[in-house]
């Protein structure tokens, strides 16, 4: 092989590392959300289970490890990523949506402990938990990403802050 030839092969490996990153920088990392207990023919029906989130980077899978209540608040942030939302805000809208509030009812005939509301006076214990959950998995992926990148805090003139998440998402839904 020629010096010119392990040069281009090179420069080609650069440009695909810079492409790389400018689209992490403006798009953010990709995230699977894995949903168990899907009805076919349903949009995220209510009784499904958030059963896992993952960081999808260089076709590798980075399971990040959430409790329910965390894996619930990041499906709900992934679904309104484009609208930064206060706590009271996120507090309304799981109250409003069936998914959240029959959450993994299709499996769970016990104590109904698949359920969690998220309290508007535990959203910024659950952000700070959630960026710290963010932190850990970008080290794991050697992705050199501030978590306050992909949980972006926007705080108002009245100094009011609004949550929401910078990065793709893709949804699996497993079959009942």
């Amino acid at each position: 092989m020629s010096v010119s030839n392990d040069l281009e092969r090179i420069i080609e490996e650069v440009d695909l590392l810079v492409a790389e990153l400018r689209e992490l920088n403006e798009e953010g990392p990709h995230f699977r959300i894995v949903h168990r207990f899907h009805t076919p023919g349903t949009h995220c029906a209510p009784g499904e289970e958030v059963a896992g989130i993952y960081l999808v980077h260089r076709s590798q899978e980075y399971h990040l490890l959430l409790s329910l209540a965390l894996r619930l608040l990041f499906d709900y942030l992934a679904r309104n990523c484009h609208l930064p939302q206060s706590a009271t805000q996120i507090e309304a809208g799981f109250r409003s949506e069936r998914f959240y509030e029959e959450h993994g009812a299709a499996v769970v005939m016990l104590s109904g402990s698949l359920r969690r509301s998220i309290p508007r006076t535990y959203i910024r214990v659950y952000m700070e938990r959630l960026e710290a959950a963010l932190n850990v998995i970008l080290k794991r992926a050697n992705l050199a990403l501030n978590p306050n990148a992909v949980l972006v805090s926007e705080q108002t003139v009245m100094n009011e802050v609004g949550y929401r998440l910078q990065a793709t998402f893709e949804w699996i839904r497993i079959p009942v």
